[in-house]
């Protein structure tokens, strides 16, 4: 199932208060509920911007209609890739609180994994595209990276010699979200036209960005009370080995480089999360 943008389908409204978004979700509800008499359904969604928020409506919906006793395995059950997901609020006031109650999925008791990617360069702040942040079940295999590129614009088109940032940012962006799509069993069949940038090329990319060094904060509006802010770090400190998860990633994949959770130093990421930087709502 696809839906088109909020603000393509419900106008201005759409733009403002994200309206449309529940009855998208709505849509999905009926066809999980159908799907779920024949025996276990797993979810896989995608959502860009505000599509990420009726991602997070969907989680809350999934989990509140399809319970589960303890022990009991699930019926339904629901990855999600993030891209960007905003909410379209004032960073200070929370106006006009879109999404106000779904951005916390601490009881998604049925939500298995997600990956969420935050392109770091910002937005004007009269824009109101200050990310959200936001809080997991414990048992949620969770991944937030940082990425190159400015929210849509990190996800224009792929290609085999990139012309600019935007093709840069968007084959790191597209690669992830093929592997993404690919791990959970979604299998895309790209027309000869739309370029699958390599893991070498991705790793390319990474090793050349890695290399420029001028410093960027995002703000954010995180759900966990860290206050974190979306950073690029400007110095080229000792600490600092990759771009962002991605790139570690791709040395791990080819033999360059290995390193467990556990060892990896806060300040590790170029591209990263800084707690506390300013106060967010």
């Amino acid at each position: 199932m696809a839906f088109d943008g909020c603000g393509v389908t419900n106008g201005l409204t759409g733009i403002l208060f994200a309206a449309g978004l529940d009855g998208q979700v709505h849509k999905v509800i009926e066809v999980v509920e159908k799907m779920s008499h024949y025996g276990g359904v797993r979810v896989v969604a995608i959502g860009l911007s505000r599509g990420g928020i009726a991602c997070l409506k969907l989680a809350k919906k999934l989990a509140s209609k399809f319970r589960t006793e303890a022990n009991e395995i699930e019926a339904v059950s629901l990855s999600m890739l993030l891209f960007d997901p905003v909410p379209g609020n004032a960073v200070w006031t929370g106006f006009p609180f879109t999404a106000a109650f779904s951005q916390n999925l601490s009881a998604c008791h049925n939500l298995k994994r997600v990956l969420a990617l935050y392109p770091y360069e910002p937005l004007p702040d009269i824009a109101m595209h200050a990310p959200t942040l936001l809080d997991y079940p414990a048992t949620t295999k969770v991944e937030e990276d940082v990425t190159l590129g400015c929210h849509q614009g990190a996800l224009i088109r792929t290609n085999v010699c990139p012309q600019n940032k935007y093709e840069t940012a968007s084959n790191l962006s597209f690669c992830r979200i093929y592997d993404f799509l690919d791990s959970e069993g979604v299998k895309m069949k790209l027309p000869p036209t739309i370029h699958l940038p390599s893991s070498k090329e991705c790793l390319s990319i990474c090793q050349t960005a890695f290399q420029t060094t001028h410093a960027s904060t995002r703000i954010a509006h995180d759900q966990t009370g860290r206050n974190r802010t979306v950073i690029r770090r400007s110095e080229m400190s000792e600490k600092c080995r990759w771009l962002n998860k991605h790139h570690q990633q791709l040395e791990e994949e080819f033999g360059q480089e290995h390193c467990a959770p556990h060892q990896v130093e806060r300040g590790s990421y170029q591209l990263d999360f800084e707690d506390g930087w300013k106060f967010c709502t």
